[in-house]
């Protein structure tokens, strides 16, 4: 029997990109589905709330993730790239290998998620909270961070190389190992930070 491949995306998952516009459009909250492998692609997800979701594998290529909410979910290898995020949450999540390239990330939250292995390279991400994030080998390289929260996170051997931040607060972080070739952190609030073995030299 052939399949093409977004045919077989659909049967890895429990649920359809339609049930989920359903739901999504109903105001739905959404709890323990296994959304594996979906296309997801330029997806509305305003006001959506997820709990306990299984990810892994889907694309949300240029989706709008406004006002949506996703607690405790898995969304790791996930492609999402050029995505708007704008007050959503990502409380808990798993979010490991993931691309978030050219992303526009406005006042979200990823509170105590787990970013090992993220791109965010080329993002502009204002007013976010990273809060006791728990991430390693993340690219920020070509970021714009504007008022962003690390508060007690531990990102080692990140890459932050021409990262442009203001305003960057980072009590009690971990940067141990990463890389600041070329970044500008204009006003940063560096209180009780670990920089540990990184490279600031510019050449």
């Amino acid at each position: 029997m052939h399949h093409n491949r977004s045919t077989l995306n659909e049967l890895m998952a429990d649920i359809s990109r339609k049930d989920v516009e359903r739901l999504v459009k109903r105001r739905s909250p959404i709890k323990e589905a296994d959304l594996t492998a979906l296309n997801l692609d330029n997806f509305n997800f305003e006001g959506a709330i997820f709990t306990k979701c299984k990810f892994t594998g889907s694309t949300f290529i240029g989706s709008d993730f406004a006002f949506s909410r996703f607690e405790e979910c898995i969304l790791d290898d996930c492609e999402m790239y050029g995505s708007h995020m704008q007050e959503s949450s990502f409380i808990e999540c798993d979010l490991s290998k993931s691309d978030l390239r050219d992303c526009v990330l406005i006042e979200v939250n990823f509170r105590q998620s787990i970013l090992h292995s993220v791109d965010f390279s080329g993002s502009f991400i204002k007013d976010s909270v990273l809060l006791n994030v728990k991430g390693d080998l993340c690219d920020f390289s070509f970021t714009s961070l504007s008022a962003a929260n690390f508060g007690g996170a531990k990102m080692h051997v990140c890459d932050f190389t021409a990262c442009r931040s203001v305003d960057l607060k980072a009590a009690d972080a971990d940067f141990t190992g990463s890389e600041f070739i070329g970044a500008h952190l204009d006003s940063s609030q560096l209180q009780g930070t670990i920089l540990n073995f990184c490279n600031w030299n510019v050449t």
